[in-house]
């Protein structure tokens, strides 16, 4: 009973303000899936991480001037993930990495370092550090995505200021 009159009330604001429900539309989720497949075939192609930034930063400019986005929201939903990743709030891989790391070093510091031997120390050692830098490459990738995301909005969102 309750709900149905939120869901009312909600409705008659909606309409009376002629609220339209496109400029809710994040198209960021979009973008990051046709970043990704278009950055791995570029890659193939170019087989230089340079040029096929300059290649993938206009095709996101060119794809961002296609859809009629809202600025402000896109720009705080990359933000927003760009923080996540900056102010370490890196995932769930980071956060597993950690833990592996620090349950490995107190159990061999504990009991283990004399009843296991060094080549299991170094074996566990090298596995950590190798999850740690794909974890940690991955992540940058991302944070260059993103950066480049919110550099393209910017550009545009300036361009289409200077217009008017």
């Amino acid at each position: 009973m309750e709900n149905n009159k939120v869901i009312n009330i909600k409705n008659k604001l909606f309409k009376s303000k002629n609220f339209d429900y496109s400029d809710c539309k994040i198209y960021t989720p979009e973008m990051v899936k046709k970043y990704k497949e278009c950055f791995k075939f570029t890659m193939k192609v170019t087989k230089n991480h340079d040029k096929t930034l300059f290649i993938m930063y206009k095709k996101v400019e060119q794809w961002y001037m296609n859809e009629n986005i809202n600025w402000n929201m896109e720009k705080i939903h990359i933000k927003t993930k760009l923080g996540s990743y900056t102010s370490g709030g890196c995932g769930i891989e980071a956060s597993l990495l950690a833990g592996l790391t620090a349950s490995g070093v107190c159990t061999y510091m504990d009991t283990y370092m004399k009843k296991l031997s060094p080549l299991s120390l170094a074996i566990y050692a090298v596995a950590v550090l190798f999850f740690g830098m794909k974890v940690l490459a991955d992540e940058d990738k991302t944070v260059e995505m993103y950066n480049m995301f919110l550099d393209v909005i910017n550009e545009l969102e300036e361009k289409n200021y200077s217009r008017k």
